[in-house]
């Protein structure tokens, strides 16, 4: 497949954006470690929807082995620690991560809008009907609109150049479904006369399909120009040694996730580079 390099300038101001822990430092580790050291750490954020309190593997492994809410909740805050740990590594500070604590396995179903402010989701791990466990972001209820609105108010407030983000068609359901909603609040921001950021995607679960997430919504395609997107060539960041080993030891933070997703973290060690597919948002709709 055809790639251009990319380097991040010293003046971007890069959101990173992560359905779980772990997918900021996979995707986007080179990038951290880079930005930091070359650009004000101001000038990078990184947002996690969910606590990843979800996997059923990793509550087995490393909780009490019985499928328990509170089992679930603990795994909530592992997993940030675990996050917090490898992005400290890196350079960041905690200040600069948010949590959002959306429900892991659900976000497709808050795609559908079924729940209002009066009757929000539930998630089937955590028992739990809020954001309690979120951390640097408000409590809100499981509802779209609350995920609209927390994504609406970190653009207006932060005001990205660049938006890391998952595929819209990674296999993932909460992958491909944060997606829709990154692209769904990027639209008003921009018609609010704002400069676009560039969008640049990232795969987790491209060949692979993920054991038990549900389906993943099929009507993003009206967000963003496939041929577009098909037709130009990905973005490959390269990791020098120092860059790539500084991301192997952050990875090494995520111990609750190397049987998990074993896999993706032994493909990640052995990838001298991060590859990114531009997104082109469709701006014309009904």
């Amino acid at each position: 497949m055809n790639h251009l390099p990319w380097e991040p300038d010293y003046s971007d101001r890069i959101m990173i954006i992560a359905p779980h822990p772990d997918d900021e430092v996979l995707a986007a580790g080179g990038v951290i470690a880079k930005v930091l050291k070359s650009s004000n750490p101001s000038n990078l954020r990184v947002i996690i929807a969910t606590n990843g309190d979800g996997s059923y593997a990793t509550a087995f492994l490393h909780g009490s082995h019985f499928p328990s809410k509170e089992n679930f909740q603990r795994q909530a805050i592992i997993r940030q620690r675990e996050s917090l740990n490898a992005l400290t590594s890196l350079g960041m500070k905690d200040s600069h991560t948010h949590f959002f604590g959306f429900p892991d396995r659900g976000l497709t179903a808050l795609w559908k809008g079924h729940w209002d402010h009066e009757h929000p989701y539930r998630s089937s791990t955590t028992g739990y009907k809020s954001s309690t466990q979120a951390v640097n972001s408000p409590v809100l209820p499981y509802t779209k609109a609350s995920l609209e609105k927390l994504f609406e108010n970190e653009l207006l407030e932060f005001r990205p150049t660049i938006i890391i983000m998952p595929h819209p068609d990674d296999n993932h359901s909460d992958h491909s479904t944060l997606a829709g909603f990154v692209l769904l609040s990027v639209r008003p921001y921009i018609e609010a006369h704002h400069s676009p950021p560039l969008l640049f995607a990232y795969w987790m679960w491209q060949q692979e399909k993920p054991w038990q997430t549900g389906a993943r919504p099929h009507d993003l395609t009206s967000f963003y120009s496939q041929a577009d997107s098909a037709r130009k060539p990905d973005l490959h960041l390269m990791l020098n040694p120092e860059i790539q080993a500084q991301k192997t030891r952050a990875l090494q933070h995520y111990s609750s996730q190397k049987i998990a997703a074993g896999k993706i973290f032994r493909d990640t060690f052995s990838r001298m580079y991060e590859s990114f597919t531009p997104l082109y948002l469709t701006l014309n709709y009904d």
